[in-house]
């Protein structure tokens, strides 16, 4: 998870929003073995396309990457000190700053017109 933290800065730094969507994949699905629930992990494999879809739109949001990267920089601390209760609070306020900045995502989109 580290690693992968570490990943997301340097792409977040170069502008490289692959690298930091693989980053963010990694770290996810890591955190998803550390908990021991293959049902997560079943989940996540299942749907890692509509997440690198979104994840794309996010890196996008002004300061999407930016706030995400403090939420996994909390977790991360909470897991590294062992204080489930602290890591189960942060990855709650991550979730919530990912829908908020994937409902962003979605107003700034152009819409399509359709000819007629």
């Amino acid at each position: 998870m580290r690693e992968s933290v570490a990943s997301m800065d340097r792409s977040i730094q170069s502008q490289d929003p692959e690298g930091y969507i693989e980053a963010d994949l990694d770290f996810h699905l890591a955190l998803a073995e550390a908990a021991g629930n293959p049902l997560i992990l079943a989940l996540i494999d299942s749907i890692v396309a509509l997440l690198r879809e979104q994840r794309s739109r996010i890196f996008n949001v002004e300061g999407g990457p930016e706030r995400g990267q403090f939420h996994h920089k909390r977790i991360l601390e909470a897991i590294e000190g062992g204080d489930a209760e602290a890591a189960r609070k942060a990855m709650q306020a991550h979730l919530e700053q990912v829908w908020q900045d994937s409902s962003a995502s979605v107003r700034s989109r152009p819409r399509s017109r359709s000819t007629s």
